[in-house]
C-alpha cells in the first residue's frame, strides 16, 4: 500500500484555522508534549451521620385525640403563642406515615440534624393518630413526642391546629443554631 498524500494544489486545511487565531508563541520551559493532568480534586467529606437512637422499651401511654402541649422554662409566652396560632408556617415538615418505629426514629433524628443545620426554628412533624382497627393505642405518637422531649435543641412543641393534622401532628420550636 502506498502513503496517500495531499496533491500540491490542494489547499491548507489549516489556514483559514491560523487566520483566524494569529500568530502564535511557543510556552516558556519548551514543554512538549500533552499538558499535565489536573490535580485531582480532595476527596469529598461526608456529613456523618447522627447513630440511629434505640426506639425506647417502655413508650408513654398516649391515646389518639389527646393534645400535648410542652415547653422548656424559659421561652417565651410570645413564641409560644405563635407555636399555638393558626398562622403557624412550618420552615420544614417530616411525614413519617407508613414507616415503622425503628425507621420513624432514624428518620426524625435525621430531620432535626438537617433542621438545626439549614437554621431552621419552626416544624411540623406528621405521625398519625394511630387509628387503625383492630389495634391499640397508637405507636409512633408517643415516640416522637418522647424524643422530641428528650432532644436538647426542642423548646417547645403543641399538637397542630385543625389544619395541620390536629393530634395526628405536632408543631416543634427548634433552638437557633
Amino acid at each position: 500500500m502506498g502513503s496517500k498524500t495531499d496533491p500540491p494544489d490542494a489547499p491548507d486545511p489549516g489556514a483559514e484555522f491560523r487566520a483566524a487565531v494569529g500568530p502564535v508563541r511557543p510556552l516558556r520551559g519548551g514543554q512538549s508534549g500533552p499538558p499535565p493532568a489536573p490535580a485531582r480534586p480532595a476527596p469529598r467529606r461526608r456529613k456523618p451521620t447522627p447513630p440511629t437512637l434505640a426506639v425506647p422499651a417502655a413508650l408513654p401511654v398516649i391515646e389518639p385525640g389527646a393534645t400535648v402541649r410542652l415547653a422548656r422554662p424559659g421561652v417565651p409566652s410570645r413564641a409560644l403563642r405563635r407555636l399555638d396560632g393558626e398562622l403557624f408556617e412550618a420552615e420544614a415538615q417530616l411525614d413519617l406515615h407508613g414507616l415503622t418505629a425503628a425507621q420513624s426514629n432514624a428518620a426524625l433524628h435525621n430531620f432535626l440534624a438537617d433542621c438545626l443545620a439549614s437554621g431552621c426554628e419552626r416544624v411540623r412533624i406528621i405521625h398519625g393518630k394511630g387509628q387503625r382497627p383492630g389495634q391499640g393505642l397508637p405507636v409512633l405518637k408517643p415516640l416522637v413526642i418522647e424524643s422530641l422531649r428528650g432532644h436538647p435543641a426542642v423548646l417547645a412543641l403543641r399538637s397542630a391546629g385543625p389544619r395541620d393534622g390536629g393530634s395526628g401532628a405536632v408543631r416543634v420550636l427548634l433552638r437557633r443554631a
